[in-house]
């Protein structure tokens, strides 16, 4: 407090002797101290609310209240107000006790020289002041805490949930009371428990005290109805006199992987046919082809197109050889096995890859493709059905193929020779050939 000012002290206390002592003590002091005397607490009340002080000096015996209900009934009206308790009680508990329940500072009767009242009346205003902050700081932290999009939780160092936001119960489906005090797994899947646990035991003992949500890798949360769903965590420590204190954001990101995987679909699908791009076929298709070099497994490659596909839209129109090309990408969807790769490689050309198969097996599955194709009827949008067949070339993928494309090239070669020996037909390009070539 400035010494420029006044310092307005008001003093509640019934007994005469005990006040004037108070007074006189006050006296000895000069006139940095302004006091106002009541000598019951409802007076007192009345009078802060017209006036107010800077402290007050409190009687615990009063004739209106007494014990700490008076106490409680000075911070009810005047929470802001810097108490020091006066009491006659020689008791160290007691005092400790009436600081407890919300004063700054105490006093025993009996042992207030100036000196004394002037250190309990300037530390009960500091000790106040610090505390307003305090509260004003934790008020704007728990708004924070509360108003947050993203969901807030900390946990013990037993791994048990101590605080748990709105946004937390929103994501997760429970309300506060519901998990506080419960270990943290109840919001993992289990599958994962043991592994995040032992994710985060070694986040506590490495140097970092916190980790964004771009550092981290994503996690999966489990919601009360049994629903998982992807989560983005940002995590600090804290060491607290009880141990540590880890506090997570977690971002809720279903909806971005949902786009995410929309538009990976788009970079790597063909919009019309719904298979693999080209990109998308040769990459897989690389990858085959290193498990080949690496266990020495056989797989084929097919490259196939439709016969005449121009003219079908020269005579029927554009919509027609669309639906053409999407009925092929469903014959094959129904022909091939899952682990079967099949692309547009762009027009009316496909590749397919067959894993695991050597060249008489993928001309069965040629075989079977072609006449699958060679006996549908397609309807067209104007009403009738149309025919097609598609010519057909194999080639083996070989363990010394610098990259697919060796075996696509071998592949295109037996295609061109099935469209100049008559199309609708299979042609197999023999790994003699290719090794000669």
């Amino acid at each position: 407090m400035p010494e420029t000012r006044n310092i307005d002290v008001l003093l509640v206390e019934d007994d005469p002797a005990d006040a004037g002592l108070v007074r006189h003590a006050l006296r000895t002091l000069g006139s940095r101290f302004a006091l106002t005397h009541r000598a019951s607490l409802d007076d007192a009340l009345a009078w802060l609310a017209d006036h107010g002080c800077d402290v007050v000096l409190l009687d615990l015996s009063l004739p209106d209240s007494s014990g700490f209900d008076t106490i409680r009934r000075m911070r009810e009206a005047f929470p802001a107000m810097p108490l020091v308790v006066l009491t006659g009680h020689d008791d160290e508990d007691f005092a400790i006790e009436a600081m407890a329940a919300g004063t700054q500072d105490y006093l025993f009767k009996g042992a207030t020289d100036g000196p004394v009242l002037q250190r309990a009346i300037r530390y009960a205003i500091a000790r106040k002041q610090l505390e307003e902050k305090l509260r004003h700081s934790e008020q704007r932290l728990l708004s924070i805490v509360t108003l947050a999009q993203d969901a807030i939780l900390s946990v013990d160092a037993r791994h048990r949930i101590v605080l748990f936001n709105p946004a937390a119960e929103r994501m997760f489906g429970y309300a506060e009371a519901d998990v506080l005090g419960r270990p943290l797994d109840m919001l993992i899947p289990p599958r994962l428990a043991a592994a995040h646990r032992a994710h985060v035991a070694d986040f506590v003992i490495e140097g970092p005290s916190s980790r964004s949500m771009a550092d981290r890798n994503e996690v999966v949360g489990l919601a009360r109805d049994g629903r998982e769903f992807p989560v983005e965590i940002s995590i600090s420590k804290d060491l607290q006199p009880d141990g540590m204190l880890l506090t997570a954001v977690i971002r809720d990101i279903t909806e971005r992987k949902r786009f995410e995987n929309e538009l990976r679909h788009l970079a790597t699908t063909d919009p019309l046919t719904g298979l693999a791009n080209r990109r998308q076929f040769l990459a897989a298709a690389e990858r085959e082809l290193v498990r080949v070099r690496r266990y020495d497994r056989p797989a084929t490659v097919l490259m196939f197109d439709i016969d005449h596909f121009k003219r079908i839209n020269d005579t029927h129109g554009h919509a027609a050889g669309d639906e053409a090309l999407r009925h092929v990408a469903a014959v094959c969807r129904d022909l091939l096995r899952e682990t079967d790769i099949v692309g547009r490689l762009g027009g009316e050309e496909f590749g397919i890859l067959l894993p695991e198969t050597d060249v008489p097996s993928a001309r069965e599955a040629a075989e079977r493709l072609r006449l699958a194709l060679a006996r549908a009827e397609i309807p067209r949008p104007d009403g009738g059905t149309l025919r097609l067949t598609a010519s057909i070339g194999i080639a083996a993928c070989m363990p010394g193929d610098a990259g697919i494309e060796q075996a696509l090239s071998r592949a295109d070669d037996a295609l061109y020779h099935a469209k100049a020996n008559g199309r609708n037909r299979v042609e197999v390009k023999a790994p003699e050939l290719s090794a000669a070539s």
